[in-house]
């Protein structure tokens, strides 16, 4: 018994101490993520505010000095309903307050699914959320991620909420529009989160309901596009013009698909395991076993030449200093950067970094298995990654860690030790990002 109020205990604790520091995070002005502070991303977003601040919402849609990576859905909706906006320190904290949602939500999310877990078990792992350096950044510096990550998971609540019901009460209602409302939104926050809405798309017209339902739901789903097409058609891409004309190395249009970047699917590989490694101990099952039974499998010889080929083929066709030194200066990545960093030997670090390539394949194929959702939201990130410049970790962190605790079919079983391990791991990497970018900047 005493054990057990000592465990609950020190939860407490820990989750305290992670709420406190996303807190002193904010007031101490941390850039774990390298992208916040006074004159860094913040530079062109002001430039954006100030287009939608001196035009009319037609004019600033289609400003030809609208610059970002998004749709403008962030700027429409501060425009028309936030005081805040035009003040920047005043709106640095709406985010700020924003982004407090989010652990909020992922909470709900995990107490519908497993009920008979600890309150307090499932409060620390929602947390986990706000050690992330990506999602801390924006949430400080009023960047625009966390307004999509927000409606992600709002997405996936509401689809946790409908898909629970039971067959009799699965029918159109408020979890079902909000479902289809936050995950068409979640693609206008960022184009990545498309594979949000696929999945919501897709649970949803396969679930139990009628035909006439699945077809209700697929003409919602068509009428929520059509803005984003109109935008297309305008742009002549899925980013403003100004954007593909700066960066003609992402593949913003059809005219550049000659430009894809196949070495990125290793990197990504590497980020993608980055965050799966340390949920292998939430897996259910005894880790070793699942390792034990992955290399049994009359399978395994075939999942390992795989990323064996994509060595060699990326060995013979690429030079490893020009897509690593030459055209980079940013991103691909914590095992890049940990490249740099232990070795100076161009070499050495080529070595070490098909290694981590290899080995990332094996732990995305043991956690993911047999489940044919979470292969395909894998296939849908690798598949991502060679179509921008450059491959930035941001892209993953946190969307990843959201997907596999509320979307993946991989089952997890929460204990004391496994969340306790999760929550070391994201600290150690938060605790690295802060001294990694204090020295660099």
């Amino acid at each position: 018994m005493n054990k057990i109020i000592n465990q609950k205990i020190l939860t407490y604790i820990v989750f305290f101490f992670i709420v406190c520091s996303f807190f002193f995070g904010f007031y101490f002005n941390e850039n774990s993520a390298g992208a916040g502070g006074y004159t860094r991303e913040i530079g062109w977003i002001l430039e954006n505010i100030e287009i939608f601040k001196n035009n009319d919402l037609k004019n600033a849609i289609f400003h030809k000095d609208l610059y970002g990576n998004r749709p403008p859905l962030i700027y429409i909706l501060n425009e028309i309903f936030n005081p805040f906006f035009y003040e920047y320190e005043k709106y640095r904290v709406f985010v700020f307050t924003l982004s407090l949602a989010g652990p909020i939500f992922i909470y709900l999310n995990l107490k519908k699914n497993h009920p008979n877990t600890n309150s307090e078990l499932l409060l620390l792992l929602s947390s986990i959320i706000l050690l992330s350096p990506f999602y801390r950044t924006s949430a400080y510096w009023a960047l625009n991620e966390n307004y999509g990550l927000v409606a992600v998971i709002l997405s996936l609540v509401c689809l946790n909420f409908f898909l629970k019901q039971n067959d009799i009460e699965k029918k159109i209602n408020k979890y079902f529009y909000l479902t289809i409302f936050f995950s068409s939104l979640s693609i206008y926050f960022d184009q990545k989160h498309l594979i949000v809405t696929m999945v919501c798309f897709f649970s949803v017209f396969l679930s139990k309901i009628d035909i006439r339902t699945k077809l209700y739901t697929f003409l919602l789903y068509a009428f929520f596009s059509i803005p984003y097409l109109i935008l297309i058609n305008e742009w002549g891409g899925i980013v403003p013009a100004k954007t593909q004309a700066l960066n003609t190395n992402t593949i913003t249009n059809l005219s550049r698909l000659g430009k894809m970047h196949f070495y990125h699917l290793g990197y990504a590989s590497t980020i993608i395991s980055f965050y799966l490694f340390p949920l292998l101990m939430l897996k259910e099952g005894n880790i070793l076993q699942n390792i034990q039974r992955f290399f049994s499998s009359k399978w395994c010889y075939v999942i390992i030449s795989i990323p064996l080929i994509y060595i060699y083929l990326i060995y013979i066709n690429y030079d490893f200093k020009s897509y690593t030194v030459d055209e980079y200066w940013i991103g691909l990545g914590v095992v890049h950067k940990s490249s740099l960093i232990l070795f100076s030997n161009l070499k050495y670090q080529e070595i070490f970094t098909y290694i981590i390539f290899f080995f990332s394949w094996i732990v995305i194929f043991l956690y993911v298995e047999k489940k044919i959702t979470d292969c395909l939201i894998i296939i849908f990130f690798l598949s991502f990654s060679i179509l921008i410049w450059p491959l930035m970790q941001e892209y993953f962190d946190p969307i990843l860690i959201i997907l596999a605790l509320m979307a993946f079919k991989t089952k997890i079983k929460l204990n004391y030790y496994n969340v306790f391990f999760t929550f070391l791991y994201f600290f150690i990497f938060l605790a690295c990002a802060n001294i990694y970018y204090l020295k660099i900047f």
